[in-house]
């Protein structure tokens, strides 16, 4: 989001008018996690959302997709998919992003999904480039409660998708082509992670050893992604939760025939155990896209 500061100027032929100036938004002072890693990590990422600007502007700039390299976009009607930044219980600085779903309750009412979209490092306008293809992907993400995906009611419910990679296919139409969706545990009903794509197989890739989402802390999560030439299966999606490495999915698509799009959201038709049946909210911080790994230096947060 660019900001517009009114000022009374002197214009043509000695005029005095109100014009508008082009403003960036103030950044908070505050430390912020991707300012505690080593040198060396910071000088090699591409693109990071602090947030500190206190508004989604690190994700959308001046909302115009034709120069703005990404977005913010909702699925469902007024108010029931909201992401807006706040001082809630930031990961470090002074913000993060809330994203919020309601009234995904057993794929009656359709899905509703709010997501946050990267294609390029920067704006168009401003040199920008699509993404690489070969980075790391990460971000931090909190959950205050123990959200339930298992739907006894609708078999097409039960899918949470929360981190994403997207191409184009031959007829210029964005595909989820590598979804890291939140499921849960048969037996103990844990929130877990696992890859998903109906362009792969097998479509589905669990962890071999589960680790249980943690509740009510941060937690980070970042994707190795190598793109695959393309519509063949030679690409890469490795992901590691709090720096564990805990899916890996090798000679796969991970890309079609446009480009590709990163994303994290908000993103389900079906969901119970928030305040409200089909109603969940995920927190966002510091997300980034860097050639080298971040999730090595988790600890610098973890362990403070």
């Amino acid at each position: 989001m660019i900001w517009m500061r009114f000022v009374w100027a002197v214009v043509a032929a000695g005029t005095l008018a109100f014009v508008a100036v082009r403003q960036f938004p103030e950044r908070s002072t505050a430390k912020t996690w991707i300012e505690l890693l080593p040198v060396d990590v910071r000088a090699g990422i591409l693109w990071n959302a602090d947030h500190e600007e206190g508004t989604l502007f690190d994700w959308e700039y001046d909302r115009n997709e034709n120069t703005n390299g990404g977005g913010v976009f909702s699925t469902g009607a007024i108010g029931e998919a909201i992401a807006r930044v706040g001082q809630q219980q930031p990961l470090t600085g002074e913000y993060c992003v809330e994203a919020t779903i309601h009234n995904a309750f057993q794929a009656r009412n359709g899905a509703k999904a709010v997501r946050l979209m990267r294609w390029t490092e920067q704006p168009w306008d401003q040199g920008g480039k699509e993404l690489p293809k070969s980075a790391y992907f990460g971000v931090w993400m909190r959950l205050d409660r123990k959200y339930d995906l298992r739907d006894s009611e609708n078999s097409s419910g039960g899918w949470w998708n929360v981190f994403q990679f997207k191409s184009e296919d031959e007829h210029g139409k964005s595909q989820p082509l590598c979804v890291l969706n939140i499921g849960n545990h048969p037996n103990t009903g844990n929130m877990q992670f696992y890859l998903y794509s109906q362009w792969n197989r097998p479509q589905s890739r669990s962890q071999r050893h589960p680790i249980p989402i943690p509740v009510g802390r941060w937690f980070h999560v970042e994707a190795l992604y190598e793109q695959s030439t393309e519509d063949n299966a030679d690409g890469k999606i490795e992901v590691w939760q709090d720096g564990q490495l805990i899916l890996s999915a090798e000679n796969v698509r991970t890309r079609l025939q446009g480009k590709v799009v990163w994303g994290i959201g908000n993103y389900t038709d079906h969901v119970s155990g928030g305040e409200k049946p089909g109603s969940a909210t995920i927190f966002f911080d510091d997300a980034t896209i860097a050639v080298e790994p971040t999730h090595k230096h988790v600890d610098t947060i973890l362990k403070r």
